[in-house]
């Protein structure tokens, strides 16, 4: 995991399940009878012969949800009250890296002439763009380089070896011993044990499953699940109160909210412990001078059998950053950060690690069942937002904001900052974020991959919002708990990425199709907490604009919180002189968003959406148009 440096100081009967046909004929009027969300229909599929000229009759409050290859002109008729609605051009394509080439053209009927070309209106831009830096100022390339190195090296140094299985709890041998030879001897270590550990990352992030050198480390603290250990070559700067404030900070906050959301782990060297190792390996992959800060990671290669891997450690291991105020290793790292960092980088690779076990060691799978990237940081991002509102007792579905989250300030910065930070970036350009990572599924890197992460932390706190079943649940309220175990292990199968989402919503009475719940959450990054908007649109735990609008006035507008909220809308008035074309590329799984308004009465408004080549958009870009009405 890796820390950028930053300057801050019930049920509804749901799209795509009993889905109604509509028949009808071109202007005919279209209108939801019941679609305000989780308590009734999203208006039905436009299907049918001809049927590719509409006219919305929606009241405030109602959501329709068209598939752009079925129509291709929507008509706003002429009202003579004022109006908003929020229209959202939404992707369901899941491939990677996909984008489909898009044009909207937006016309009164009582405009002049049509200009010859219309007017263009300019599609938002990169992320990066609106940000206004790059990626090198802040070392966001370079945490991502980093991090996408590691996690390609550690699948890649483990492809065709074998997941360890779990073996039986023995009796404790006393006295040094290799972490992997509990293989043989499983050890309940005790303070002051000496353990030998494999090392396999090099300081360019390399992973080798040879091995590069022994870390000897000693038992400083042990607790019923986890047991920290420091490495002799970097010891001498925590006390031992300070290891035992991290081992309590684990098993009161980290473990029964992470066992909780994703499972236990599986214990495969029978010491009844995760081991928690500081140690300067992980201080030397952050080069000095760096901007970014190399905060720990978890290594697949330890889940590995030795015979295929003899670098494997054959056993739970998170490595976390050693305290080193004298900068002996790389960039100095103070005692008091080493400590307080280490439970939020605990729980994200603590997710990661129980997944992959889940996927491999328990379910008998292999190293090529983990997890894709987008859901898998999805996943361990949502870790650290649980452990954040585990500390303040706070519940899912509380709608908090900002004053709530950051009652206290180091919990907020530690579980809540970094993920308000990367969804806000996501916000700036939605339909220009790698939703599912790169073309090869990959982390895409720099701003882009701090978008995705964004998107995925958004979209399954929405999920878990509108799909958890009521009642229990570990931090009360809505028990989500069992979307997140599910998603985490994959299921029978072993489902990864959109296959694994879609097992899991239709599962929980939610759409069986990614299409089908993408277009349901569309315009929740729009319109959560809007006047108007339905509950289907609502992130039920959190008060986005709220937040957002802090975070914007506490931060004095730095970026990404230049602005109250960081999504804005293409703004389309409703007005007599509207004569409009927009041009834009929508990636894979995203939507782009328009806001179509007059204060007043107004004329008929004529939409029409095709490809960049003015033809019908065909059904296999799976395009769909999502309209809600707010006033």
């Amino acid at each position: 995991m890796l820390l950028p440096r930053f300057d801050s100081g019930p049920p509804m009967a749901r799209a795509g399940v009993a889905r109604r046909a509509l028949w009808i004929v071109a202007l005919a009027p279209l209108a939801c009878t019941d679609a305000t969300g989780p308590d009734g229909d999203l208006c039905p599929a436009v299907a049918g012969r001809g049927a590719t000229r509409v006219t919305l009759a929606l009241a405030a409050g109602e959501m329709c949800v068209l598939p752009a290859a079925g129509v291709q002109v929507m008509e706003i008729g002429a009202a003579n009250a004022s109006a908003r609605y929020v229209m959202v051009v939404q992707s369901g394509l899941r491939t990677p890296g996909a984008t489909t080439r898009l044009r909207l053209d937006a016309r009164a009927r009582a405009a002049a002439a049509a200009r010859v070309p219309p007017l263009i209106a300019p599609a938002r831009a990169l992320p990066v763009d609106l940000l206004g830096f790059d990626d090198d100022r802040l070392g966001l390339a370079e945490a991502s380089r980093a991090e996408l190195a590691f996690r390609a090296n550690a699948r890649r140094a483990v492809l065709g070896a074998r997941p360890l299985r779990q073996v039986p709890a023995g009796a404790r041998d006393p006295g040094m011993a290799r972490a992997n030879a509990a293989l043989a001897a499983p050890t309940a270590p005790s303070v002051g044990d000496t353990v030998i550990f494999s090392n396999a990352v090099h300081p360019n992030l390399d992973v080798d499953c040879d091995g590069i050198h022994d870390v000897t480390a000693v038992v400083r603290a042990v607790g019923p699940t986890f047991a920290v250990v420091e490495d002799l070559d970097g010891a001498g700067v925590l006390s031992g109160d300070g290891y035992d404030a991290v081992l309590e900070s684990l098993e009161r906050s980290v473990f029964p909210v992470l066992s909780a959301y994703f499972g236990e782990p599986a214990d495969i060297d029978g010491n009844g412990v995760v081991w928690v190792l500081f140690t300067p390996v992980v201080n030397r992959t952050t080069p000095r001078g760096s901007d970014t800060r190399i905060l720990g990671f978890f290594n697949p290669a330890d889940l590995a059998d030795p015979e295929d891997c003899p670098a494997s450690n054959g056993g739970e291991i998170l490595y976390l950053l050693a305290a080193d105020p004298d900068g002996r290793f790389s960039k100095p790292v103070p005692a008091s950060f080493a400590t307080t960092g280490a439970i939020g980088v605990a729980a994200h690779e603590l997710a990661h690690l129980v997944s992959a076990e889940r996927r491999t060691v328990l379910a008998s799978g292999s190293f090529a069942s983990l997890e894709v990237t987008w859901l898998s940081e999805a996943l361990a991002h949502s870790a650290e937002t649980f452990v954040g509102m585990s500390g303040a007792s706070l519940r899912p579905g509380g709608n908090y904001g900002f004053a709530r989250l950051s009652a206290n300030s180091d919990r907020f910065k530690a579980y809540h900052f970094p993920n308000f930070r990367r969804s806000a970036i996501y916000l700036l350009g939605p339909h220009r974020t790698p939703a599912l990572g790169d073309a090869r599924a990959r982390d895409p890197a720099g701003v882009s991959s701090l978008a995705m992460r964004g998107f995925g932390w958004l979209f399954l706190r929405w999920l878990a919002d509108q799909y958890a079943t009521e009642g229990g649940g570990l931090l009360g309220g809505a028990a989500e708990e069992a979307i997140f175990h599910d998603l985490a292990g994959g299921g029978n199968g072993r489902a990864r990425g959109v296959e694994n989402v879609e097992r899991v919503a239709s599962a929980h009475g939610g759409p069986a199709t990614w299409e089908d719940l993408l277009a349901a959450w569309a315009v929740a990054p729009i319109a959560d907490d809007q006047p108007g908007a339905p509950p289907s649109a609502q992130v039920k735990t959190l008060h986005l604009r709220d937040v957002f609008a802090a975070l914007h006035r506490e931060l004095d507008g730095k970026a990404p919180f230049a602005s109250a909220f960081p999504l804005r809308a293409m703004d389309v008035p409703l007005a007599a002189g509207t004569d409009a074309r927009i041009d834009f590329e929508l990636g894979a799984s995203t939507g782009y968003y328009l806001q179509l308004e007059s204060e007043g009465p107004h004329p008929e408004i004529r939409l029409e959406l095709t490809t960049r080549a003015g033809l019908s958009i065909p059904s296999s870009e799976a395009v769909r148009i999502v309209v809600l009405r707010t006033r």
